[in-house]
């Protein structure tokens, strides 16, 4: 039992500079023994001292920040909370708990030593934000706001609480304070890419996508190869339907070495909408290798390598989207839509129709697809009379709802060529 003593007996005379005629205060051996990480002597040195004398705050302290180094959390609360006792206004040894509390994952409690500190140093500007920020990692941005906004009352040139009350604000979904809180820290220190990526999010959450846009673009203007601020700037462009210019800056993030699903997603879509398909199946291919389980990727990638002559393989991925996952009732129709279609490419036009039939049950207001089914059945699978139906109720739906002014290859709208067809079978019929 008194071998670790015995060892800390010859540890003390062996410390370099310490002599007979030297004999260093007991704290500043242990805090010694701690700065050179030897976390298990310090402990047992401090043991060694509290036996003579176990009210000795300080070595309590310090056997309790030896004890947490070495990842004894209970046994460092334990000595920290003795300390505690015998006095309950040491603000050092308050701070000691906040920082074990945090490190087992306990935010209630640092919380709680966390206000006690507040309480006995009211204006130590560090104590107030750490609280902040306890309050701010256990989800509680009301209370962290309450902190932060005396602080900036007190010195609005403060760049962290400016930003930190826009985080508050952001998590709080109150939106006009969040970027009225971004753009003071902005204006203190200007091109901050964390907070202008967050103002940017900020507008684009509330729909305006074209003060997002503005601030990537101040950003970029200073600094254009942050990867993270011109994925947002190409995003902006694309739901601002600039596809060219979401193009070129998604693909500036790839020159740049960024192969993320989001890059390779959108610049996917960005050539999609310009209806280039064999340069989207590319980066359509790169995102779905990154999430196999994203249905839209998978239906996109598909779509695209039909629409580039891929036709086996556009098959393959728009029936795998079907396995993903059950669609809308109009998303579900495009899908069946655009299998019809790779299925009449491959020459399957038995199959194609039966997709189309699917595709009108998801989507009955698509007028479009009750011609398409007509014309399956009469171009494709010479079954003219099978048509026929389909044909009237293309027209009918036509006349009282939305008209289709689209045109088959021919040159001819689809309404026109419905009803010559439906006179030319009928003809005959007769």
């Amino acid at each position: 039992m008194w071998k670790p003593f015995l060892t800390i007996a010859i540890l003390l005379q062996l410390l370099p500079g310490i002599s007979e005629a030297q004999h260093p205060e007991p704290a500043d051996q242990v805090k010694s023994l701690i700065e050179s990480c030897q976390f298990s002597q310090a402990v047992n040195l401090a043991e060694l001292y509290l036996l003579k004398d176990s009210a000795r705050i300080d070595l309590l302290l310090l056997k309790g920040r030896a004890l947490a180094a070495g990842f004894q959390y209970k046994e460092a609360i334990a000595a920290l909370g003795k300390a505690h006792n015998l006095d309950s206004a040491n603000i050092h040894v308050l701070n000691e708990l906040v920082n074990v509390y945090r490190q087992t994952g306990d935010g209630e409690k640092a919380i709680v030593a966390g206000r006690k500190i507040c309480i006995l140093a009211p204006d130590n500007r560090y104590f107030s934000l750490q609280l902040a920020n306890l309050y701010f990692s256990e989800e509680d941005f009301g209370s962290a706001v309450l902190i932060l906004l005396p602080l900036y009352l007190a010195d609005s040139s403060s760049f962290y609480v400016a930003r930190q009350l826009g985080n508050c604000y952001n998590e709080l979904k109150q939106s006009d304070s969040a970027i009225r809180f971004y753009r003071r820290a902005l204006r203190i220190t200007p091109y901050d890419p964390f907070v202008t990526g967050k103002l940017a999010n900020v507008f684009i959450r509330e729909n305006n996508i074209a003060m997002a846009l503005y601030w990537t673009q101040v950003y970029l203007a200073q600094d254009s190869t942050n990867i993270p601020i011109l994925k947002q700037n190409g995003y902006c462009n694309y739901l601002l339907i600039d596809f060219k210019s979401s193009a070129k800056q998604f693909l500036e993030c790839a020159r740049l070495g960024d192969s993320s699903k989001f890059t390779m997603k959108y610049l996917g879509l960005s050539f999609y909408k310009q209806e280039k398909y064999d340069t989207a199946t590319t980066f359509f291919r790169s995102a779905f290798l990154s999430d196999t389980a994203d249905a839209e990727i998978c239906f996109y990638y598909g779509v695209s390598a039909y629409r580039s002559l891929a036709v086996d393989t556009g098959l393959v991925y728009l029936s795998r989207t079907l396995r993903l996952l059950m669609p809308s009732g109009k998303f579900l129709s495009t899908l069946y839509s655009e299998l019809a279609d790779a299925n009449t490419s491959k020459g399957n036009t038995d199959t194609a129709v039966v997709l189309l039939q699917k595709a009108l049950e998801a989507n009955p207001e698509n007028n479009t697809l009750r011609f398409k089914i007509a014309y399956q059945y009469d171009f494709h699978l010479r079954m003219p009379y099978e048509g026929l139906p389909y044909y009237r109720a293309f027209l009918k739906n036509a006349a009282t709802g939305e008209q289709t002014i689209t045109n088959l290859p021919q040159q001819v709208s689809y309404a026109d060529y419905a009803k010559n067809r439906i006179n030319e079978i009928t003809g005959k019929k007769k």
